[in-house]
C-alpha cells in the first residue's frame, strides 16, 4: 500500500492533497541544527563542503542547514565534534513555540533520543535546567551521548513514566509533551522500500495511543506552574491523537488553560481542525497548527501552545529539592578540576557558574549550580561526566575536550583531515606529524582538535605517539566517512 492510499482519511483535512500525496512519494531532506556555542551555520556550510556534502540556509530559521535527502552527516568529523544535531526541520518547532529562556526550568517529558532536550538546552545558553524525561532503558543510551557530544551542563536524565513524575520535581516554568504517537509524519524518512509498503493504523491502536497521550498532557498541566506554558506536539496526521487529546484536556481543565496561537514567521503551516468524524472539538483549536509535506518538504507535525492559568511567577532555581540554592563559586572546586586546569592551562572563568556532582561515582560531572532535585526519584544522570576518576593523573573526557579543547593553551594539538580520520577510528599518530600548537609537558593526556574544533583526548605515549582515547562506541565505519575538511 502506498502512503497516500493509508492517509487517505486525511483527504478532506489536507490542504493540498495533491502535493501531498506526491510529496510522500519522495524521501525528505536532512536537516541540521547548528551547536550556537561552537560554530555558526555559515562556517558549518564551508566545512560539509569541503567533504562534499553540499548545504543551503534554511531561511526560517537561522541556526539550521538543509542537505539533500541522500545525505550522511552522520559520518562526518563535526558530527563526533558536536558541532551539531541532525534534527528534522518540522521537529524544531515544538521547542520553538515552547520558547525555552536562560535560568527556566523546563521540562521535556518524553525526552528520547534528545533533539528537542537538546535544542531547549542549547537555546536557554547552557543555563537554567532541562529535565529530560524517558521511560524506555532502551533509548537511554542515545540520550546521554547527545548530552555528551554536546557538552550539555544543564540537563537532568531521569527515567520513569511522564505521567507518573512526582510533583516534587517541579514547579516548571515550560513543559514539552512530544507524546508517543503512530508516527505518520515520519514515513518520509523511510527509505523507499519501507515508504511502499505503509500500513494503517487500526482503531484500537489509536485509542491506546490517545488514552497515554492524554494521561501525558494532564500530567504536564499538573507539573507546570501558574503562567507557564505547555507545548503539545506529535508527528501524526490524526486528529484522534491530536485536536482530541487536547480537546479532552481543555474540557477537563477549564478557564485553567488557554490556547495560544502556534504560528513561526517563515514557516507555512495550516490551522488545527475543529471537526472530524462527526465530533466537534473548543474552536480555539484553530489556533494549533498542522505540518503537510506538500506544503514545507518536510516531515508531517501537530503542535498546540497551552498556558497555565493563575497568578504568573517564575520557578525558583531550588524548587526542586529541599534548602535555597548553592551559592555559585567562580568555578567547581574538586581536587580533579584543579589537576584539569593546571595541566591544560584553561581559564577558570570557563567553569563558572558550574558545580560537581555528587562524590562516589567513576567521572565528575559539572553542572549548572543551584538546581537541586528531590532525594527520589534517583536521576540517571545530572550535568556533563566531566573527568574520569578512575585513573591517575586523572583524564579528562571526550565530552569536556570537545567542549574545553579550543580553550586550552598547554597540551593541545592539531591534526589535518587525515590524522582526524585515523584519531577517529581510534588509530594512533605520530606526534611529530601532528601540530602542537601549544607547550606540551611530555607524556600524558592531550587535548585534540581539527580545524579550530574540539575533537577528543589522546594519550601522549614516550615512544612519541598520540594514542586515541576516542570512545569506542562512537566509533564511526570507515566506509564513507569524509576525510576532506
Amino acid at each position: 500500500m502506498s502512503p497516500a492510499d493509508a492517509l487517505r482519511r486525511y483527504r478532506g483535512i489536507c490542504p493540498d492533497w495533491s502535493g501531498f500525496a506526491a510529496a510522500l512519494a519522495h524521501p525528505q531532506p536532512v536537516s541540521l541544527r547548528t551547536h550556537p556555542e561552537r560554530i555558526n551555520p555559515a562556517e558549518l556550510i564551508n566545512l560539509l563542503a569541503d567533504a562534499g556534502l553540499h548545504a543551503s540556509p534554511v531561511d526560517w530559521d537561522a541556526a539550521s542547514i538543509r542537505l539533500s535527502p541522500d545525505a550522511s552527516p552522520g559520518r562526518h568529523w563535526g558530527y563526533f565534534a558536536g558541532l551539531f544535531q541532525v534534527q528534522e526541520e518540522a521537529a524544531q518547532l515544538p521547542v520553538r513555540l515552547l520558547d525555552p529562556q536562560p535560568d527556566e526550568r523546563m521540562l521535556d517529558l518524553c525526552a528520547a533520543p534528545g533533539n528537542k532536550t537538546a535544542q531547549m538546552a542549547l537555546a536557554m545558553d547552557n543555563r537554567g535546567l532541562v529535565v529530560a524525561n524517558e521511560l524506555q532503558s532502551a533509548r537511554l543510551p542515545a540520550l546521554r551521548q547527545l548530552v555528551r557530544r554536546l557538552g550539555l551542563r544543564n540537563v537532568l536524565i531521569h527515567r520513569g513514566a511522564g505521567e507518573s513524575l512526582p510533583g516534587a520535581t517541579g514547579p516548571y516554568d515550560g513543559v514539552l509533551v512530544d507524546a508517543p504517537c503512530s508516527g505518520e509524519g515520519t514515513w518520509r524518512k523511510y527509505r523507499r522500500q519501507r515508504r511502499g509498503m505503509a500500513r494503517q493504523v487500526d482503531e484500537n491502536e489509536r485509542d491506546d495511543l490517545a488514552a497515554r497521550q492524554m494521561r501525558l498532557l494532564d500530567r504536564a498541566v499538573g507539573l507546570c506552574r501558574a503562567g507557564g506554558r505547555i507545548v503539545y506536539s506529535t508527528c501524526t496526521y490524526a486528529p484522534e491523537e491530536n485536536e482530541a487529546v487536547v480537546d479532552a484536556i481543555l474540557r477537563r481543565h477549564g478557564d485553567d488553560l488557554s490556547v495560544e496561537m502556534a504560528s513561526v514567521e517563515g514557516f507555512p503551516v495550516s490551522e488545527g481542525v475543529t471537526e472530524w468524524a462527526g465530533q466537534r472539538f473548543d474552536p480555539r483549536l484553530a489556533r494549533a497548527l498542522r505540518v503537510w509535506p506538500g506544503i514545507t518538504d518536510t516531515g508531517g507535525f501537530f503542535v498546540a501552545v497551552l498556558r497555565r492559568g493563575g497568578a504568573s511567577g517564575a520557578a525558583t532555581a531550588g524548587s526542586g529539592g529541599a534548602g535555597a540554592p548553592d551559592e555559585c563559586r567562580g568555578w567547581p572546586a574538586h581536587p580533579a578540576t584543579d589537576a584539569l586546569l593546571s595541566r591544560f592551562d584553561i581559564d577558570s572563568a570557563k567553569l563558572r557558574g558550574l558545580e560537581t556532582g555528587p562524590d562516589g561515582g567513576r567521572y565528575l560531572h559539572y553542572r549548572v549550580a543551584g538546581h537541586h532535585w528531590p532525594t527520589r526519584p534517583s536521576p540517571d544522570a545530572f550535568g556533563l561526566a566531566a573527568i574520569g576518576l578512575q585513573v591517575k593523573p586523572v583524564k579528562p573526557t571526550t565530552a569536556l575536550a570537545l567542549w574545553l579543547a579550543p580553550a586550552a593553551t598547554r597540551n593541545r594539538v592539531a591534526l589535518d583531515a587525515a590524522q582526524t580520520a585515523a584519531f577517529l577510528q581510534r588509530q594512533p599518530v605520530p606526534l611529530d606529524q601532528a601540530q602542537a600548537i601549544t607547550p606540551l609537558d611530555g607524556p600524558g593526556f592531550i587535548l585534540v582538535t581539527h580545524a579550530g574544533h574540539g575533537l577528543g583526548v589522546a594519550r601522549l605515549n614516550r615512544q612519541g605517539q598520540l594514542e586515541s582515547q576516542f570512545p569506542k562506541a562512537w566509533v564511526t565505519p570507515t566506509a564513507g566517512f569524509p576525510v576532506a575538511g
